[in-house]
């Protein structure tokens, strides 16, 4: 790159590789190369993270789309075929059918709820939350509630059993506020077909095979809300982590409010950092604080510190609990320069 020394602070260019930087004072940065967007390209994936999701979700959607235009013109193919293919005579039986004698009936009932016991795992009521539905996929799930006696809520909380998630491939959902609250709860987090299915059989089916996989932004199959599940302990529970939120701009497009975040924290098990604890955490603590990518004010305020210090993007935080693998720091840190 040309020589620094006559380039002001903030200068943007672009390489002659075609990448787009900025200079920062001490070193060029490279940033998102999406026009008028100045995040860093924090992996090298040649755009910022919230720019990379949106991508990813746009490819999910257009192959959920692809999808389901396919299966339209095989369902008109089919219907076709069945048209054009000549009409079958069949044979009405005159046999006498045989009536079930009250000890087969007794066993098909004992079966019955055999297996409605063992797909309903829990004698307690279902506490369903919908997430993305349309108001006919919501309907749905009401008349599902109706049938099987179980609650339709509008938050999660720790009564919370299911969370309905509209699925934009098959067991693959896009990530929501209510997403990563199910995760944190350790909540199954299932796809709307199970409520199809289960109305469809009138039966209360095992809903593990219906289980979300993965999302549309980070990977279709990280099995990260079923980890969750069952592991059932918090995901920082075993690491010395002190987490800051000191978000002003929020993050993953505004959809957390700063409390929100603060809350996540608290359910992930680390030790959420406030006015009242932060001259009080044991210096062998690592301290995690998660901010904005301009907002320099804030390593001012913990450099005085002797604390292990990462500055890094809430999405640090977000990816490692729907994953529910704790991340790498480095690919999400802020490299500030104190003046």
């Amino acid at each position: 790159m040309s020589s620094p020394g006559h380039y002001a602070k903030g200068y943007v260019r672009w390489t002659a590789g075609g990448k787009r930087v900025m200079w920062d004072g001490a070193r060029w940065q490279q940033l998102c190369q999406i026009e008028k967007c100045f995040k860093r390209d924090q992996k090298s994936q040649g755009v910022c993270l919230i720019h990379f999701r949106e991508q990813q979700e746009n490819k999910a959607k257009n192959k959920n789309k692809k999808f389901k235009q396919e299966e339209k013109s095989e369902k008109i193919k089919l219907t076709k075929q069945k048209k054009a293919s000549p009409i079958k005579r069949t044979s009405i039986s005159t046999r006498p059918k045989r009536i079930k004698s009250n000890n087969s009936l007794n066993d098909s009932i004992k079966t019955s709820n055999l297996s409605l016991s063992k797909s309903h795992k829990s004698s307690r009521t279902l506490v369903l939350v919908c997430s993305s539905l349309t108001r006919q996929q919501t309907c749905q799930v009401e008349l599902f509630c109706s049938r099987f006696s179980a609650r339709l809520s509008n938050q999660i909380d720790e009564t919370t059993t299911h969370l309905i998630a509209s699925e934009v491939e098959q067991r693959v959902c896009c990530l929501t506020k209510k997403v990563f609250f199910a995760v944190a709860y350790h909540q199954y987090v299932i796809g709307y077909q199970w409520i199809e299915e289960c109305l469809s059989k009138e039966s209360l089916l095992n809903e593990d095979s219906y289980e979300i996989l993965g999302d549309a932004s980070l990977s279709s199959q990280h099995n990260g809300m079923n980890r969750s599940r069952l592991i059932h302990e918090p995901i920082f529970k075993s690491y010395s982590y002190a987490i800051a939120v000191e978000c002003s701009i929020g993050c993953q497009q505004g959809m957390f409010t700063r409390q929100e975040l603060e809350q996540l924290v608290q359910l992930s098990g680390a030790i959420l950092i406030q006015e009242h604890n932060r001259q009080q955490l044991d210096i062998n603590t690592t301290i995690i604080v998660l901010c904005d990518d301009d907002d320099k004010m804030v390593v001012k305020k913990y450099s005085g510190l002797k604390n292990k210090i990462y500055y890094v993007i809430p999405e640090f935080f977000l990816d490692s609990l729907v994953l529910y693998e704790v991340q790498p720091i480095k690919g999400y840190e802020l490299l500030y320069q104190i003046d």
